[in-house]
């Protein structure tokens, strides 16, 4: 009996290259800062348990929880208007309700259910390619206004050029190449549709018949980049040190973190890389223990407010029974 080393060797590579290939890159990097950050704690744990946490503190965290809070309706509103601009007639569907009460999805393994939930809602009253649009066009609307707000902390002009081109991405040419390449990354969500598909003419809801630029949505989202921030702001002030580095420093540091927790993480919510962007940008220019304080009350306030937005309407409900 012979045996065919080559194609024995060739199922071999193949086989450890299909394993590599299948390794999250995400999940490797949210790892590495999950490390970083732990060890950070660990080399701070005394000054860390030191931190008081009184009155004023818990005011001041009140304070995020509120800004957060309020920032996930601003973040439902410009969807809104973002499924407006793209040809789509909302007003039959409570936009805002579906937004929050799907947010918390967020958290559950995968990543991607609260898109899924917020699709097939959609795909019941617009056509399925207007429903794909809608959901891959708002992480790309949460990009955006995060790099428009980016280049504020050093005013410099190639920055300013660099962030502020993003917008072009919104234009319609390069608007269908970005659906069409998100659509196929997020095939998961839109191939499980086995429905059929109205089309904009049997759907009355689809009334827009030219695309306009989404300047509306976006303006509200950087309102909710910066009611976001405020929400970091005041954990920082809830120990300190707030008041000693520049807001406007402050604001370019949170967005650029806030940006890469979007666009990297496997975890919900950038958790683990948007604590290590901060920690590395702002670690040397402020005491690491209060800093460190500032960036796990703003992660357990951040879960607090989506916890409390998922609760707004069925607490509405029951108040109304």
């Amino acid at each position: 009996m012979m045996f065919d080393f080559k194609n024995i060797q060739s199922k071999k590579l193949s086989l450890v290259f299909g394993i590599i290939s299948k390794l999250n890159i995400r999940l490797l990097i949210t790892l590495i800062c999950l490390g970083f950050i732990g060890k950070s704690v660990y080399d701070n744990f005394e000054a860390l348990a030191d931190q008081n946490i009184g009155i004023e503190e818990l005011a001041w965290l009140s304070g995020g929880i509120l800004f957060s809070l309020f920032s996930i309706i601003i973040n439902a509103y410009a969807w809104k208007l973002l499924i407006n601009s793209i040809g789509c007639n909302s007003n039959n569907l409570k936009i805002i309700k579906i937004f929050i009460n799907t947010n918390i999805y967020k958290y559950l393994p995968g990543g991607i259910w609260h898109f899924a939930s917020r699709y097939n809602i959609l795909r019941k009253n617009f056509s399925k390619q207007k429903s794909a649009e809608s959901i891959v066009l708002e992480p790309l609307l949460m990009m955006v206004a995060a790099l428009i707000v980016i280049p504020f902390g050093g005013f410099n002009i190639f920055l300013f050029i660099l962030c502020w081109s993003s917008t072009l991405l919104f234009l319609p040419g390069l608007r269908e190449i970005i659906i069409k390449k998100m659509k196929t990354m997020k095939a998961s969500i839109f191939n499980s549709d086995k429905g059929n598909d109205r089309t904009l003419i049997e759907n009355k809801q689809n009334i827009a018949t030219k695309i306009f630029y989404p300047y509306k949505p976006l303006f509200v989202e950087v309102i909710f980049i910066l009611v976001r921030f405020l929400g970091f702001f005041c954990c920082m002030n809830a120990f300190s040190i707030g008041s000693l580095f520049s807001q406007l420093e402050l604001i370019s540091y949170f967005s650029l973190a806030w940006l890469i927790g979007l666009l990297v993480p496997a975890a919900p919510g950038g958790i683990g890389v948007f604590e290590s962007i901060i920690l590395f940008c702002l670690s040397a220019q402020l005491s690491e223990a209060p800093l460190l304080a500032s960036l796990l009350c703003y992660r357990l306030v951040s879960t607090v407010s989506d916890i409390l937005a998922a609760l707004l309407y069925p607490i509405k409900k029951l108040f109304k029974a």
